[in-house]
């Protein structure tokens, strides 16, 4: 069968040169604000940093109002293993050591974060492609100092050899987990990669079994200390800062994030999503990069409790998933979808510039996730009618030939 022409893309989606760069507008002049405005940097290692001090001084580290000499540390939500890794580095280097150790792990990651996903041939697309996606960044993703990004580009990494040693992905992802189990989300990639379906169940299952395990054991046996730990966290994360996902979206609807309802209402999301992954990956045929992509672009929207930090690897997948669905599907909406995450990307331009961000980017966020479950709709209706087509046709030939 002779191979059809695909077409090109209208230049009119593709942002290039100075056009593109205003995109880049919310997190620069975000970050330049927090350079000149605040004195609070890398809040988020300084709790892990005044944890590991609290270890050492045999002191609570669940604390609402946790501090230490020197630092202005937020509030220490991790489970007890980090604090205590915290607590052997400080030891064993010292206080100034662990930071400028901390320091360059940080560093590098935001580096491989940036270029690997916009500048390097690892993803696809050129930079221009995958600007406006920098939209959904801000300042506080790299001033607060977040062990997130280290851990984003840790599995980011370990996800670029996933053809080649599948498991140290899924060792990455269950590192990730026990101190942060919404990392779990990265399994996604795992279930549609190239893969025999058997060895992708098998990744899934027991990367969620160990990557839980710590939390559980924890939850199990530790007692008034885990109740501490867990009184901290609900309301840090579903009172205080429910971000931009769908923790975020059912708090401005007036639904609190630790009842049945939320829960509910995620695993209804988190399913859609995924399958939309499984069945965009199968029907559009992509390749084993370009679902390597598309997995780690599912991973981050599917965390419940969506940050700036977690948005770094956006774009790629959402680029190369427009830009096949234009390509390959038929309809309106699958031709229209480049223009139609740009628009959106400009919605969280919008968020951003005018200091409604807290009701535009996750409208925004939502609005991809909307269109990823769309196209994956649209790949459905458009496989099978190609089917069915295909089936006529060999019905009618059969016919034919029964009457001749």
């Amino acid at each position: 069968m002779a191979m059809l022409s695909l077409p090109r893309l209208p230049r009119s989606v593709m942002p290039g040169g100075m056009t593109g760069l205003v995109f880049l507008l919310p997190p620069v002049l975000g970050l330049l604000a927090k350079l000149w405005r605040s004195r609070r940097w890398f809040g988020d290692y300084q709790a892990v940093a005044c944890a590991g001090q609290k270890v050492l001084a045999h002191q609570p580290v669940y604390d609402f109002g946790l501090n230490c000499g020197g630092m202005h540390a937020s509030v220490y939500v991790y489970i007890p293993a980090v604090a205590q890794f915290a607590a052997f580095c400080q030891k064993l280097i010292g206080g100034d050591g662990f930071f400028f150790l901390y320091l360059l792990l940080f560093a590098l990651s935001v580096g491989g974060l940036i270029f690997v996903p916009l500048l390097s041939k690892a993803a696809p697309g050129i930079w221009r492609d995958k600007l406006p996606f920098t939209v959904f960044l801000s300042g506080s993703a790299i001033m607060w100092g977040n062990i997130a990004v280290i851990l984003h580009a840790a599995t980011m990494m370990a996800a670029l050899v996933l053809e080649t040693a599948p498991w140290l992905f899924v060792a990455a992802v269950v590192v990730a987990a026990w101190v942060k189990p919404v990392f779990l989300t990265y399994l996604i990639v795992a279930l549609i990669a190239d893969m025999p379906p058997a060895r992708r169940a098998a990744m899934a299952v027991s990367g969620v079994a160990a990557g839980l395990l710590p939390t559980f054991v924890y939850m199990t046996i530790g007692g008034d200390e885990a109740r501490a730990w867990f009184t901290v966290l609900s309301h840090f994360v579903y009172v205080q800062t429910p971000g931009y996902g769908v923790l975020g979206w059912l708090a401005d609807a007036g639904i609190h994030g630790d009842g049945v309802v939320a829960k509910a209402v995620y695993l209804v999301y988190a399913f859609a999503l995924g399958l939309s992954g499984v069945i965009v990956a199968e029907g559009l045929r992509l390749d084993g990069r370009s679902r390597l992509w598309l997995g780690l672009t599912l991973a981050a929207l599917m965390i419940p409790r969506i940050m700036s930090q977690d948005m770094f690897l956006l774009g790629p997948g959402l680029w190369l998933l427009a830009r096949t669905a234009a390509e390959r599907l038929d309809g309106g909406l699958a031709r229209q979808a480049p223009a139609l995450m740009l628009i959106l990307c400009g919605v969280a331009l919008l968020g951003g510039l005018t200091g409604t961000g807290s009701w535009l980017i996750p409208a925004a966020l939502a609005g991809l996730s909307g269109m990823i479950v769309a196209l994956a709709w649209v790949t459905v209706r458009d496989r099978v009618s190609h089917f069915s087509a295909f089936a006529l046709a060999w019905l009618r030939r059969d016919q034919r030939q029964a009457t001749e």
